[in-house]
């Protein structure tokens, strides 16, 4: 008997979570049409749905005229979005985002702090529990408005056992950082690669809703990709999977951070391509990029080349940086000749690009020009920039954390 109760509340379960997601999806629908599409009864849609309406998850949206039925009306439910709030935290080398995000993955507070890679990793995970109850505080948020908090790291993640393995740049040893921060936070934490977690993202909120296989490039500051087959991120040996920044382009190249040589990051990457520019750093050779920082080469940093590219670099200004421009058309076309065979390897129904050097439109440009050289069927349509470039920040440390615990209900 006990078999049969935990077998029928897990069908309850999973026949919410399947009315959740069909609304995430297609927005509000009446009950009789989400009975039609999760194949269940109106009957049973109706009592899940009611149970839902009365612990707060869904919401009533009003009527509309039922076609070819005069006179009937259809009552639509949607997803309360309001009904629980996330803590978002984006860990980087440079700067950590902390944000308190709804269900629907937009921001309702933010702050940016600096990532102190000095500090011992539990120091500034305090740091980063402190601003998150003081943001929670700002904004009138409880402990029982929390669903959870998601933290995105980059590198290696063990998120089974919530470790950091090693978070390139920021620190190197294993940290068991959902231990520390549940302890911290009071409520669920889930950890997850920075790349990984934008993925979720775009299952839960972006193209994922229509698409089955994709593949994720992220560029700037460094190079990180994500692989979703049959909409479920693939997990390779280790946490390893679809690490395309270290496929090796260059034998017996530079060491690489990863402790190999001649991997794509040490040529694309936003330092690697910061210390070429300084190599032929002159007011001959870099003129526009001379004159913003007076001629000191020291202001030559990653953050001036991020913000060049986020605001200035456009194509007149790089007619006038020949030597930029083929600096960047170097790495450009190294990282187009990776993308392309790796989209060969797994023909995905999309290609989604996002980070600092995809949002230029000139590096975009050139970027697709590359890949219609080797292979002209490579367009925008499947090569795509991703929609949620606005909500890097935190849509994938909100999408983890509402998959697990709203969507799929905890399963």
């Amino acid at each position: 008997m006990g078999r049969t109760g935990i077998n029928l509340e897990n069908v309850r379960i999973r026949n919410k979570s399947a009315i959740l997601s069909l609304l995430n999806s297609r927005g509000a629908m009446s009950r009789k049409d989400i009975a039609k599409v999760v194949g269940l009864t109106p009957a049973a849609v109706t009592l899940l749905c009611t149970e839902m309406i009365e612990d707060g998850m869904l919401l009533e949206k009003g009527e509309i005229q039922e076609e070819k039925r005069a006179g009937r009306k259809k009552v639509l439910v949607d997803i309360n979005y309001a009904y629980k709030c996330v803590i978002a935290v984006n860990i980087e080398a440079v700067y950590t985002w902390i944000t308190i995000s709804d269900l629907q993955g937009m921001a309702l507070a933010h702050k940016r702090i600096r990532t102190n890679v000095r500090e011992a990793p539990e120091k500034f995970l305090n740091e980063v529990a402190k601003e998150s109850k003081v943001l929670l505080w700002e904004n009138q948020k409880k402990q029982e408005d929390i669903l959870g908090a998601g933290i995105c790291i980059p590198g290696i993640v063990d998120r089974k056992s919530g470790i950091s393995m090693q978070a390139y740049g920021i620190w190197e040893q294993k940290v068991p950082v959902q231990k520390i921060m549940e302890e911290l936070m009071h409520c669920p934490v889930i950890i997850e690669n920075n790349v990984k977690a934008f993925a979720e993202g775009e299952l839960t909120y972006g193209l994922g809703k229509t698409d089955n296989d994709l593949l994720f490039v992220k560029w700037g500051p460094g190079v990180g990709s994500a692989i979703v087959i049959n909409n479920r991120i693939y997990e390779g040996k280790e946490n390893r999977a679809a690490e395309i920044g270290h496929f090796i382009v260059e034998p017996d190249g530079i060491q690489c951070r990863c402790g190999r040589k001649g991997c794509l990051e040490t040529r694309v990457s936003i330092k690697a391509i910061v210390d070429k520019l300084r190599d032929v750093f002159s007011q001959e050779n870099t003129p526009c990029l001379y004159q913003m920082v007076e001629g000191n080469i020291q202001g030559v940093t990653e953050d001036l080349f991020s913000y060049w590219i986020e605001k200035h670099l456009g194509e007149d200004e790089l007619l006038k940086e020949p030597v930029v421009k083929e600096i960047l058309c170097n790495s450009i076309e190294r990282m187009a000749r990776v993308v392309v065979n790796v989209m060969t390897v797994l023909a995905p129904d999309n290609t989604v690009l996002y980070g600092t050097m995809f949002e230029n439109d000139v590096i975009r440009k050139i970027f697709m020009s590359y890949c219609q050289k080797y292979d002209a069927s490579y367009t925008d349509s499947n090569i795509k920039i991703s929609e949620l470039c606005d909500r890097l920040s935190f849509i994938g440390a909100t999408a983890i954390v509402t998959k697990k615990y709203f969507f799929e209900q905890g399963m």
